[in-house]
């Protein structure tokens, strides 16, 4: 497009120059007939004593020098509706600064969150419940204790600790299993409802169903994906404003969500738990991690994948019948 607006300007701006000209005017009949630009001595435009087109006296000079201001004027005011237009363009498809939204309960982290890098995203979505089983035997290859029954019960308890901390506005209580991309960007839309005087309450929550969808690994990054489908009512409230709802509904909706968990392929299961099971994966002690995700005790960064399983992502799926329709089969 850019390279388009660049012809239309150059294009503009020959034509006035052809309108305006050099001081002898337009197109010259002489010498030997040609036209446009002569190597003569003279320079400019022709110049020799019979010229056809503009006349090449001081009043045809003059009247082109007008043309040329004139022409030049519609050209400017062409340019300035050009621009106008690219830029009100640029608004509608969101070019614009907007003022932010706060997402809902189950729009919460939905697509927010980076995978661990390096890690091979390619083979992430729901598979076959025999490539599912496949890739849950290479973890097990150099994880021997890894136990899909009790990861699931394991992530349940993540799902909770990560939805509490959100209705209640305290992002410190999901610190201990969000790795520190996602962890942040959770932070940050507390902070805005706390900055609004608001909260989202999920009331009667509960998990209807949890499945493993997909297992990977590879040479860096061990990946599962697991589904969890919830239901609860959802709404926000005003604090300010006698707890006035401005969102949502008290009516119980079913919805439902996958939620990827990665650590580093040289991780294994501790026997004594690890980071889901509140016990730093590195030392051994009760979790406690600041909000850099360091433990209190041995004062390593846990929160980073490296020694044990964190969230890494949550992305929000359609609806409850598009999470069915689409489980490993």
């Amino acid at each position: 497009m850019l390279l388009a607006k660049a012809e239309i300007y150059t294009l503009l701006y020959r034509i006035a120059l052809r309108a305006g000209g050099g001081s002898g005017g337009g197109h010259s009949s002489g010498g030997g007939g040609s036209s446009g630009r002569s190597s003569g001595s003279s320079g400019g435009f022709g110049s020799s004593s019979s010229s056809s087109g503009f006349g090449s006296g001081g009043g045809g000079g003059a009247i082109g020098a007008i043309f040329a201001l004139i022409f030049g004027g519609i050209c400017l005011f062409i340019v300035v509706l050009i621009v106008i237009a690219v830029i009100r363009s640029s608004r509608k498809s969101g070019g614009g600064a907007g003022a932010p939204s706060i997402p809902s309960a189950a729009e919460m982290g939905s697509g927010r969150g980076d995978y661990l890098e390096g890690t091979n995203t390619d083979n992430l979505h729901p598979a076959t419940l025999v490539e599912l089983q496949a890739g849950i035997d290479q973890i097990k290859t150099h994880d021997p204790n890894f136990d899909p029954d009790a990861f699931l019960a394991l992530s349940n308890r993540s799902f909770f600790a990560i939805q509490q901390a959100w209705t209640e506005r305290q992002p410190g209580m999901s610190r201990q299993v969000m790795a520190d991309g996602i962890w942040h960007m959770h932070k940050m839309q507390i902070d805005q409802y706390i900055s609004l005087n608001k909260q989202n309450i999920l009331e009667n929550l509960a998990i209807q169903n949890t499945r493993m969808v997909a297992a990977t690994t590879d040479a860096t990054y061990d990946t599962i994906v697991v589904r969890f489908f919830a239901s609860c009512a959802d709404y926000d409230i005003d604090l300010g404003n006698k707890n006035k709802v401005t969102r949502g509904n008290k009516n119980i909706e079913d919805w439902c969500e996958d939620w990827c968990f990665q650590r580093s392929a040289r991780a294994v299961t501790k026997p004594e738990g690890g980071t889901m099971s509140q016990r730093c994966p590195n030392c051994g002690a009760p979790l406690d991690v600041d909000l850099a995700g360091v433990c209190k005790y041995c004062k390593a960064s846990i929160m980073g994948g490296e020694y044990d399983w964190v969230l890494t992502r949550i992305e929000q799926l359609p609806n409850w019948e598009y999470g069915q329709g689409t489980l490993p089969r």
